[in-house]
């Protein structure tokens, strides 16, 4: 992987966005299933699609953030630079693949 000098911006834009998404991540773990929705066996306690939607709205804004910064213009390979970012966001992470 070619070796990337990533801007702190990058980086925090990044740690944003995973911010963002483990908060989308948490309120989909608390909806109930579809099936059992459907089926009238559950439903969706009040409130919670709402946050969901405010959420994912959340992650939208930071991801547009993270697409929009100049960084990208300058990156010969954009899927390295994207892996090399996430590492660099991501230190105590597994590399991927491997858990």
């Amino acid at each position: 992987m070619a070796d990337y000098d990533i801007p702190p911006d990058a980086i925090k834009a990044q740690q944003a966005y995973d911010a963002a998404d483990a908060e989308v991540q948490r309120l989909i773990s608390l909806m109930p299933s579809g099936v059992a929705v459907a089926a009238g066996e559950a439903t969706i306690p009040p409130g919670l699609a709402d946050e969901l939607q405010r959420a994912r709205l959340a992650r939208l804004a930071r991801m547009e953030e993270l697409r929009d910064l100049d960084w990208w213009q300058t990156v010969d390979d954009p899927i390295k630079a994207e892996m090399a970012l996430r590492k660099a966001a991501r230190p105590g992470d597994a590399p991927e693949g491997t858990g």
